[in-house]
C-alpha cells in the first residue's frame, strides 16, 4: 500500500493563513468564497438542523471548548478582510571588499582541477599521511594473529593519490556496495575504470590502515584516553593544513554568511 501524507485541518489552516498574507486585497476577496467552499469539504457533510432551531452564528462557535478545532471559515471570519498588505524585501548591502583568490605566482595560466586540489591537499601533507599510515599498519600487524593477518605492502605516495582519487570517484558515481566498483561482468552492472588502477584487496587494506596523525605520538601524549578533550586529534593535521591553505590562497568578502552547520552544536 502506498503511504499517504496526512495533515490535520488545523495545521493546514495556520500554514495557509500565513501564506495568505502575501496576497493583496483583490486576491483575498477572490479566494474567500473558495476558502469557504473548501472549509465545508474539510468539515464533512453537515448535519441537518431542525426547523425550530436557528443556524448558529460564527461568533457562538468561538465560545465552545478549545479542545474542538475551529473551522477554516470561522478563523477567516474572525480575521476579517485582508487588505493594505505591504512587504519590503530585504536588500543586502554591497560588500566594500569583494572576495578574491590569492594564487601563487607559480600557478599555471591554464590550470586543471588537480592544480586547485593540490593547493589544499599539498604533496607534503600526502607524504605525511603516507608515512603515518605505514607506521600504523606496522603496529597493527604486530597485534594481529599471523593466520588472520593480510600481508601489508608499504604504501607509496603515488598509491595514496590513487586511493584518494577512488574515494572522490565513489562520491560522484554512487553504488550500493563497494565491491560493485570492481565489477568486470557487464551483465551484473556497470563497468568502472577503478579496476584498472587499484585492486579491491589493496583498496580495503589502505582504507583499514589509513592514518592521518602519528599513532605513536598520539599514544605517548594520551590522546586515546577518555579524559582527552581534543576529540578531533586524529584529523587535526588535515584540518590545520586545509585551514592554512584557505587563509593563504583566498581572501573572503567583507560580507560573509556563516552556516550554522559549520559550528559545533550540542542541541537536538
Amino acid at each position: 500500500m502506498r503511504a499517504q501524507y496526512c495533515i490535520s485541518p488545523m495545521q493546514f489552516t495556520y500554514n495557509f493563513i500565513s501564506n495568505l498574507h502575501s496576497f493583496g486585497a483583490s486576491a483575498s476577496n477572490t479566494l474567500h468564497p473558495l476558502l469557504h467552499k473548501y472549509a465545508s469539504k474539510m468539515e464533512g457533510p453537515s448535519q441537518p438542523s431542525s426547523p425550530s432551531s436557528p443556524p448558529e452564528s460564527p461568533e457562538k462557535s468561538y465560545t465552545k471548548s478549545s479542545a474542538k478545532a475551529r473551522s477554516l471559515a470561522d478563523i477567516l471570519y474572525q480575521l476579517g478582510p485582508i487588505a493594505n498588505v505591504s512587504y519590503t524585501p530585504f536588500q543586502p548591502e554591497e560588500p566594500s571588499q569583494p572576495a578574491r583568490a590569492l594564487l601563487p605566482p607559480s600557478f599555471p595560466q591554464k590550470p586543471r582541477p588537480f592544480d586547485y586540489f593540490s593547493l589544499f591537499f599539498t604533496p607534503t601533507l600526502f607524504q605525511t599521511i603516507t608515512t603515518n599510515t605505514n607506521r600504523y599498519a606496522s603496529v597493527q600487524q604486530l597485534h594481529t594473529k599471523q593466520e588472520r593477518a593480510r600481508e601489508w605492502t608499504e604504501l607509496y605516495l603515488e598509491e595514496l593519490y590513487v586511493f584518494i582519487g577512488v574515494i572522490i570517484y565513489m562520491g560522484v558515481y554512487d553504488e550500493p556496495r563497494i565491491e560493485m566498483y570492481w565489477n568486470t561482468d557487464f551483465n551484473k552492472g556497470p563497468l568502472h575504470s577503478v579496476v584498472n588502477h587499484i585492486s579491491l584487496c589493496r583498496f580495503q587494506q589502505i582504507k583499514r590502515y589509513c592514518h592521518i596523525s602519528n599513532y605513536e605520538r598520539d599514544y605517548e601524549q594520551g590522546h586515546h584516553l577518555p579524559l582527552n578533550k581534543q576529540w578531533w586529534y586524529k584529523l587535526e593535521l588535515l584540518a590545520s593544513s586545509i585551514q592554512e591553505s584557505s587563509q593563504r590562497y583566498y581572501s573572503p568578502s567583507s560580507t560573509v554568511s556563516i552556516d550554522e552547520l559549520m559550528v559545533r552544536c550540542f542541541g537536538r
